[in-house]
């Protein structure tokens, strides 16, 4: 067992976690210096670091690598983490392996409520979107959790009313994209299939903001997910105030995921899948919050690394390409769960 500190921060992680973690941040790095290089203009490993970190190397690495690659690449990070993230505290609350944001409906209610923002306003800014996406996830949130309470939390009422929710919030957007005019309609629908195609440092800006807030408070509690795990009563009698936590860890659950939407659209499977791997690989028992992050991130960087390579003809938004891959993914979760065997 390790303690990691981060100011006043200490986590507890096993060797096997913390070797995964370190694995993980690795393969996320030499995919970052390939996202910064790799492509049809030529620029060395250290031009790229460089350059992405501001130091001028001469055209037309300071564009390319700064202004394009970049901010691409490090939206695609904090996005991945941020998804890995809001799925693995969904999944640990819930104690179901199906309960990602963008499975119960959460990532719709996200897109949807940003849709009806620029229908209302008639802009397509990130603020506005970024507003808008995040009312939306808190209001489907809320309708789901009135729906799925009965003394607490019951998990099969949660997933049944937040895949009731989804569809909802999906006949809503496409009712609202019908009503938009040509050119809103077009960004909307640009927007809603999930992609980090022409991201800036805003981006960046926003989703790093986004993190650096709410990771902490996760951290912070994340003793008490862990307890969580073992049932209300055990908790309680551990010292855990099991409504407020539960609350809390919720939120931070939903706001990640309203961030992650509000930045690049819906991207879907990264949060339904970046949970059960990084578990996979610690091989523990309960949640496992940095291993997941860092799963998701690498994910999500890798995804759009390979929709980029494709040939021309083929080049898909990141976020079609994630959810074609995760398919399978979810058919085997489902063919497995039918034998009986544990996701």
């Amino acid at each position: 067992m390790r303690i990691l500190r981060l100011g006043p921060l200490g986590i507890s992680t096993h060797r096997r976690t913390f070797v995964v973690g370190l694995a993980l941040t690795g393969v996320l790095f030499g995919l970052l210096i390939i996202a910064l290089t790799a492509g049809k203009a030529d620029i060395s490993i250290l031009d790229g670091l460089k350059a992405s970190i501001g130091i001028s190397v001469g055209s037309p690495g300071d564009f390319i690598v700064g202004q394009v690659r970049a901010p691409r690449a490090f939206t695609a990070i904090l996005v991945g983490a941020m998804l890995g993230l809001s799925g693995a505290i969904l999944q640990s609350l819930t104690r179901n392996p199906l309960a990602s944001p963008d499975f119960i409906g959460i990532s719709m209610g996200a897109g949807t409520g940003a849709v009806l923002t620029i229908w209302l306003i008639g802009a397509s800014s990130l603020w506005v979107t970024a507003a808008g996406a995040v009312v939306g996830a808190l209001t489907v949130s809320a309708l789901i959790l009135a729906l799925s309470w009965r003394r607490g939390i019951v998990p099969l009422r949660l997933i049944l009313a937040g895949i009731a929710m989804g569809f909802v919030a999906n006949a809503t957007t496409q009712y609202l994209l019908t009503r938009m005019d040509v050119h809103d309609a077009g960004n909307a629908l640009g927007w809603l299939v999930g992609s980090v195609t022409g991201r800036t440092w805003t981006h960046v800006a926003v989703a790093g903001a986004v993190l650096a807030v709410l990771l902490p408070i996760v951290l912070w509690h994340a003793r008490a997910l862990r307890t969580l795990e073992m049932g209300d009563d055990t908790a309680k009698a551990l010292g855990i105030h099991v409504g407020r936590s539960r609350a809390v860890l919720a939120v931070c659950s939903v706001l990640l995921a309203a961030g992650a939407v509000a930045v690049t659209g819906p991207i879907g499977f990264i949060a339904l899948v970046a949970p059960a791997l990084a578990l996979r690989l610690t091989r523990n028992a309960g949640v496992t919050l940095i291993p997941s992050a860092l799963m998701g991130a690498v994910l999500l960087l890798a995804a759009d690394q390979v929709a980029q390579q494709m040939p021309d003809t083929l080049q898909l938004p990141v976020g079609i390409f994630t959810a074609a891959v995760g398919a399978p993914y979810l058919l085997w979760l489902v063919a497995r769960a039918s034998r009986g065997g544990q996701s």
